[in-house]
């Protein structure tokens, strides 16, 4: 990876990468980590700046100073920056210092960046990838978690269905079910597809209630998993009686965002789509949005926990006695290694080879 020899950003940050929910970003400077790289977020003037997090001068957390208008100023030695990286620093009365900006949007309740100067050395999308909802679908709501576990332990975890009979409670199939699991995956251009078809679980009365689902339908999944930046999106609907049976009315998208924060831990941003076709009455709308962000929360909590208690110095691929529900795990590792390399990447030869 190309890096510049005092600001170490890499051709990831070329993508939009969700880093921080609005609602966390206070009147003072937030500092992150995003694939490693320092950053200070700032509010000033009503917007909000993203600055390389280290002052030119001597390399002082930025995120520690104070914000003066439009301006951000170091504790150190007081200099300060404006929001397009222009520095200035009083003891020496020079303009000649700067740091580097980062592009932001502000979407669905999340500040997203980029770096404008990793664009110049590859092909990237210049808007946020995918398109997050389709227009006569409901967004119930935003749920971030930090995941103490690398990328990819977590796109491991997010990208397969095996573990769901264990680990998850709600809308999916059971651990009775898998004789009923049909699974399909491929690798379409830089993208890798996953179906996923099975008998939906015995469901409790209010979700019952609020999604029409009834026993015996079936869960039907298709997912697309891409790392331009790393995503995958999720749509999910039920049929009567199986997978091919007339569709129910309630359907769901998850659309996942796994940014990393260094080698070691990742933010996961999922932003929860809902419809009931047939519509609901005015109540019951009221009550679908804080309904699924609560079930879809403890989901992936019981994911959180699972992906961290994994060892790390376990996680090669040729370790595992794989099956035919990780497929979509060697894909994606595969297509990780391709698009969105970082440090610790592990998939042998022989194993991609035997997906392929």
């Amino acid at each position: 990876m190309r890096k510049s020899r005092f600001w170490p950003i890499d051709e990831r940050l070329a993508h939009w990468h969700p880093v921080l929910p609005e609602r966390d970003l206070g009147s003072k400077p937030a500092e992150l980590l995003v694939c490693g790289v320092p950053i200070v977020l700032y509010r000033a003037a009503g917007k909000i700046h993203a600055l390389y997090n280290r002052c030119a001068h001597r390399r002082a957390p930025l995120s520690k100073g104070r914000i003066e208008g439009d301006t951000l100023v170091c504790a150190y030695h007081g200099c300060s920056f404006a929001g397009d990286g222009a520095g200035y620093c009083p003891t020496t009365k020079s303009h000649r210092f700067s740091v580097p900006r980062f592009e932001v949007q502000q979407n669905f309740g999340t500040i997203w960046l980029r770096s404008p100067d990793a664009v110049e050395w590859t092909d990237a999308q210049t808007e946020i990838v995918p398109a997050l909802f389709d227009e006569d679908q409901n967004f119930a709501g935003l749920i971030s978690k930090t995941i103490a576990a690398p990328l990819q332990l977590v796109v491991d975890n997010m990208t397969e269905l095996e573990h769901t009979g264990e680990v998850h409670r709600s809308l999916a199939f059971g651990a009775d079910e898998y004789d009923t699991i049909e699974t399909t995956s491929s690798v379409q251009g830089d993208q890798v597809h996953i179906f996923y078809s099975g008998q939906q679980r015995k469901l409790p009365i209010h979700l019952r209630a609020l999604t029409g689902l009834k026993s015996g339908d079936f869960y039907v999944q298709t997912a697309t998993v891409g790392f331009q930046p790393p995503h995958a999106v999720y749509d999910i609907n039920w049929h009567e009686g199986s997978a091919n049976g007339p569709q129910r009315d309630f359907a769901l998208r998850f659309v996942i965002y796994y940014t990393p924060i260094d080698s070691r831990n990742t933010r996961l941003y999922a932003f929860v789509f809902w419809q009931h076709k047939a519509g609901l009455p005015t109540a019951a709308m009221h009550l679908s949005a804080p309904v699924l962000r609560a079930v879809v929360s403890q989901e992936l909590e019981r994911d959180k926990r699972i992906i961290e208690a994994m060892p790390l110095d376990e996680a090669s691929i040729d370790m595992f006695q794989l099956n035919k529900f990780d497929r979509p795990l060697v894909m994606t590792r595969k297509a990780m290694l391709r698009l969105y390399p970082w440090e610790g990447q592990d998939v042998p030869r022989n194993v991609v080879e035997a997906a392929e």
